[in-house]
């Protein structure tokens, strides 16, 4: 199940929008004195536009990284839909980038493949910080055996979440189940939404693509955007095409019958919104997600606006997806790679920095409660006009961090089932599969992907006949070569297991 803005899967765009105010600031490495201060350009992941103390935020960064290691921080800002294209276009333009994010809406595998990844072996492996804070999910993050990236958030563990506004649901008295488990649950929710007399539809299915709202548990192989590898059910060892699976074909049934009875978004495939946008705009009641530490009903609230409550779907589990969709890695073209895995390490250990880089300055962007780890906004100050904190992923350990109201110190306590080893981790983990033989093959199914999915997986089109079309296109396009070639490679791995 993908926790990401399916929305935003299909869309990329060609430009980046840089922070105004956050070029180098030459007046921190003048005051330091230190002439071997690196000038390292990160980058920040948005929901499409800036936030406005960015800049503020970057430069009390660089008054702690400057002084402790040498590194001066330029934020660079990458909108989402931007974010799996935009490193390709950097690096062969030769404009500087060092700390890249190497998930999302791709994977360290694709971009160890079009060569754009430093290998980071070396460096990662020199920090016994860095080691002991990824124990038992690092190996998500190597290609051939090598570290390509760092996990970006140490509580990796997600459970699959209906968030849902928590207002309407009181002031139209929708009555919730404590976790949805049956077709029927989600029937008991959709109905009464739609005849309570809300505006709002009871749910949006995004672009359709990666759309599993009813939770199946298989595992995508590093590819839990489109699936496009194949996927394991239940642990079986078995590759299979998913689009050719009885729970596909379950899906797009059940989806369709939501469509038909007017409870989903009938445009979510071509608005243009993401499925967080049509909840900050009063749209639908509520949407799917992964949630988790970093994805909490916190986290969403404050992406909304609004007043976010969650019901579970699954149990607390980490495959490899969960581990790389916010990873953290270095740019071929970095000139300094040692420097950039500097800063990542104090960013894991030097608490005032991770706090500063997730929530901003302490009394501008949010103000401590004492004797908590839980977090509130200034006087005067909501998720709407905070100045700093509106972007994707997380920065630090997740266990240090802050955390911010609604959540609750209770929460917080809980966060330990989250991380490895408590959260229930796929055999498949330490797996990674290499696309390189079957690139054109891959190139070649993701575009059919994109053209079947969405309208199946909205619910707009009949599915029986378009199944077996989608298949069709699926096995001329190389599916069944993509299958084979990961079978062989998951074969060769759970040899030397």
């Amino acid at each position: 199940m993908k926790k990401k803005l399916v929305a935003l899967l299909m869309t990329f765009g060609m430009t980046v929008g840089l922070i105004s105010g956050c070029g180098g600031n030459s007046d921190t490495q003048s005051k330091a004195g230190e002439d071997d201060v690196y000038h390292m350009v990160m980058q920040i992941t948005t929901y499409g536009f800036d936030d406005a103390d960015l800049g503020m935020v970057q430069d009390a960064v660089n008054e702690i990284t400057v002084p402790e290691i040498g590194v001066e921080v330029e934020f660079m800002t990458i909108p989402i839909m931007e974010q799996a294209t935009k490193l390709g276009l950097l690096v062969s333009s030769n404009t500087q980038i060092d700390l890249v994010c190497t998930g999302l809406l791709t994977t360290p595998t694709n971009l160890v493949a079009q060569g754009l990844l430093t290998d980071i072996t070396e460096y990662v492996e020199a920090s016994d910080e860095l080691m002991a804070l990824s124990e038992g999910i690092l190996d998500a993050c190597k290609v051939d055996g090598k570290i390509y990236a760092y996990p970006g958030a140490t509580a990796n563990g997600v459970q699959v979440t209906y968030f849902y506004d928590a207002d309407l649901a009181e002031q139209y008295n929708i009555q919730l189940p404590e976790r949805i488990t049956s077709e029927d649950d989600w029937n008991s929710i959709f109905s009464q939404v739609k005849e309570s007399g809300m505006e709002q539809y009871a749910i949006s299915l995004g672009d359709g693509v990666a759309a599993e709202y009813e939770w199946n548990d298989f595992d995508a192989l590093g590819d839990a955007g489109y699936n496009s590898y194949g996927v394991i059910f239940n642990e079986d060892d078995k590759v299979v095409n998913f689009y050719g699976t009885k729970e596909y074909a379950k899906k797009c049934e059940t989806h369709r019958k939501w469509y038909q009875e007017g409870y989903c978004v009938p445009d979510s495939s071509s608005n243009g919104y993401t499925t967080s946008d049509s909840m900050a705009n009063g749209q639908i009641f509520g949407f799917v997600s992964n949630g988790g530490v970093g994805m909490s009903s916190a986290y969403w609230s404050k992406i909304t606006g609004k007043n976010i409550a969650g019901i579970p779907m699954s149990d607390i589990t980490t495959t490899a997806d969960n581990v790389i969709n916010f990873s953290w890695g270095v740019s071929s073209t970095c000139e300094n790679p040692q420097k950039v895995v500097d800063f990542l390490e104090l960013l894991y250990t030097n608490v005032d920095l991770m706090n500063l880089m997730n929530y901003g300055i302490e009394g501008t962007h949010y103000v401590t409660n004492e004797g908590s780890k839980i977090i509130s906004y200034p006087d005067g100050v909501d998720a709407t006009t905070v100045g700093y904190g509106n972007f994707v992923g997380t920065y630090g350990d997740s266990s240090k961090i802050y955390q911010r109201e609604p959540l609750t110190d209770e929460f917080v306590e809980h966060i330990p089932d989250y991380m490895y080893p408590n959260a229930a981790t796929s055999k498949y983990i330490g797996f990674t599969f290499n696309s390189e033989k079957v690139s054109t093959q891959v190139e070649n199914v993701l575009a059919v992907i994109q053209e079947y999915a969405p309208a199946l997986e909205c619910g707009i089109v009949e599915p029986e006949e378009q199944i077996k079309a989608f298949n069709e296109a699926l096995e001329a396009a190389g599916m069944n070569d993509i299958i084979a070639e990961c079978q062989s490679q998951l074969d060769a791995w759970l040899a030397q297991q």
